[in-house]
């Protein structure tokens, strides 16, 4: 997990920066998984929230920080109103964050995930539509070599891929494999990031698959298989993507392609 919160700001000694313990306690908690750690977390961002001006572009990423600490609250806790807090909180950071704000993709990016848990949730069609917006606009805020840029891609992808498995859409579908294609290509081999990408650009051609266009299967077959071998066997991931692998073979042998 890398660092996200208070970035228009680096620490200095002594400082009190309590949006940076958010962070910290962030970071902290995704490698123990200890609750406590993200309530003390929640706790730094609220702090920071309250001690900013809220013309200060760091009041915005204290916002921010809430919608995806709230998220991750929700993420362990189901609580819809988790989920709920997260949202509002990430529509308050896109709207907080002054002209120029050099963090404002990093909010919009976080309060579209959100938005995306909550059409997991319910299924509205309304919140993928914004998530997807939402992560439109980041692209347009990132030029193409920023080192963002490839993620936002991935996440829009993503987006796409999960707007058309409930609302099959054939131009979302293609258009999903664009934008994974694209964030694989520019995420070098070795990059921690690249047997993700390879899955995402996979999962996008094998949505193709499934709509029809079995021409694409013999490609997804092999971008899976290579992510296997990327990903250590220890990886939460490794599991699904070999029962993809072996679904995608049933598939090929049962079409005789």
């Amino acid at each position: 997990m890398a660092r996200w919160f208070g970035k228009s700001r680096g620490r200095q000694p002594g400082d009190d920066d309590p949006l940076g313990t958010a962070d910290e306690l962030r970071l902290a908690y995704g490698q123990r998984g200890d609750p406590a750690l993200l309530r003390r977390a929640v706790q730094a961002a609220e702090q920071a929230r309250e001690g900013s001006a809220a013309d200060d572009p760091r009041h915005a990423a204290a916002l921010s920080a809430l919608c995806m600490l709230y998220r991750l609250r929700w993420e362990r806790e189901r609580d819809a109103r988790l989920l709920d807090r997260s949202v509002t909180y990430g529509r308050e950071a896109v709207e907080a964050s002054p002209p120029g704000d050099p963090e404002l993709g990093r909010h919009m990016s976080s309060l579209a995930t959100s938005l995306q848990e909550v059409f997991d949730r319910t299924g509205r069609q309304q919140d993928i539509d914004e998530a997807i917006a939402l992560y439109r606009g980041c692209l347009d805020l990132l030029a193409p070599g920023h080192p963002e840029h490839a993620g936002q891609e991935s996440n829009l992808a993503n987006a796409l891929l999960r707007r058309s498995q409930k609302f099959p859409d054939p131009a979302a579908l293609e258009e999903a494999v664009r934008h994974a294609r694209a964030a694989l290509d520019h995420t070098p081999a070795g990059d921690p990031m690249h047997p993700v990408r390879l899955v995402n650009l996979g999962g996008a051609l094998l949505g193709l698959v499934q709509s029809g266009q079995v021409r694409h299967a013999a490609e997804a077959q092999t971008l899976y298989e290579r992510a296997l071998r990327e990903f250590p066997r220890t990886h939460p991931a490794y599991a699904s993507v070999q029962g993809a692998v072996e679904r995608i073979r049933h598939l090929r042998r049962a079409l005789g392609i």
